[in-house]
């Protein structure tokens, strides 16, 4: 997932999205190596929580050799008022990841420190200026309330995560209770979807949910989370892969039927009508652009599926 910019510097819509996201303890290169296999859309390599402080320079070292994966690999790295915050920016920045993940995201000043540093090592590598996306992971009401500062810091900010993980931080932060049904997260999960897109990030992730063997429950989650406009999860684990992927792949079905409202559209645009009716509903502009975003959701899909089936 990369956001590509036009001329101006400003984001262009065209970062390709991914349905699911595994985390993996950046110290086990085994566990990296059967991530890429299960099926998900992309692999985190995570520098945070699932790594102990004893392992964490270990951790680092491995980012310099990944195992060859069909899917690329992102970095959670530790949050930024913690020792080990720049040296995972630095060892992220020279690996062969596409991203950086930024958990406890609250600071804008911070994003934009990272992109400079970012720029900084992207030219020492040899690396195409602007390579590395930055994904903020909002886990807090601050951040919550800052998404949008947050998310406009730095161009590079690709996709905006919204931790809303049961007995997670932004849960204690909060004070609200966790249902899969999202009652007591609705408003933030709310804001930070608004606030993402308002900054114009088109392809807003939601974080963890934290009972892998609780899929019923975990679709929930994920259809509340399509529902309100986000188009992905992060998954703990494999198991919950095929689950994140099924709902965030838009059906074949309607696939088909916005392809049909698309082709009408666009035929009756080219005779110079901006307004038609498709099985007795009104198509205009803004139904297609819906449609569009719908075909290049499954697209998306399908050449993720290739790719990890590779």
């Amino acid at each position: 997932m990369r956001a590509d910019y036009d001329s101006d510097g400003e984001r262009d819509g065209s970062m390709i999205p991914v349905r699911s996201m595994l985390f993996t303890p950046g110290d086990r290169l085994d566990m990296l190596e059967k991530a890429g296999r299960s099926g998900t859309d992309a692999v985190i390599v995570d520098l945070e929580d699932a790594v102990s402080l004893d392992n964490k320079d270990e951790a680092r070292r491995n980012l310099a050799r990944l195992p060859a994966s069909p899917v690329p690999y992102y970095v959670r790295t530790n949050a930024a008022d913690t020792t080990q915050f720049w040296d995972d920016v630095f060892a992220a920045g020279q690996a062969d990841v596409v991203g950086l993940i930024l958990p406890k995201a609250e600071s804008p000043e911070v994003i934009s420190r990272v992109d400079g540093a970012l720029r900084v090592l992207e030219q020492a590598s040899g690396k195409e200026p602007g390579t590395l996306a930055i994904i903020p992971l909002i886990e807090s009401g601050l951040g919550v309330r800052l998404t949008y500062e947050i998310a406009g810091a730095s161009a590079r900010v690709a996709s905006v995560m919204f931790g809303g993980g049961e007995q997670g931080d932004l849960i204690a932060d909060l004070g609200a209770e966790w249902t899969a049904d999202g009652t007591g997260l609705m408003h933030a999960r709310s804001q930070v979807l608004l606030s993402a897109r308002a900054a114009g990030v088109p392809y807003p992730m939601e974080a963890v949910f934290m009972d892998f063997r609780n899929l019923e429950a975990l679709r929930v989650e994920c259809e509340v989370a399509r529902i309100l406009g986000y188009v992905g999860k992060v998954a703990i684990h494999p198991a919950q892969v095929a689950v994140i992927n099924d709902v965030f792949t838009p059906a074949p079905e309607v696939v088909d039927q916005h392809r049909r409202i698309l082709r009408a559209f666009e035929e009756a645009e080219a005779q110079g009508k901006a307004s038609i009716a498709v099985d007795g509903k009104m198509v205009d502009y803004a139904v297609a652009r819906v449609a569009r975003g719908v075909i290049a959701r499954a697209d998306a899909a399908r050449r993720a599926t290739a790719r990890a089936e590779t």
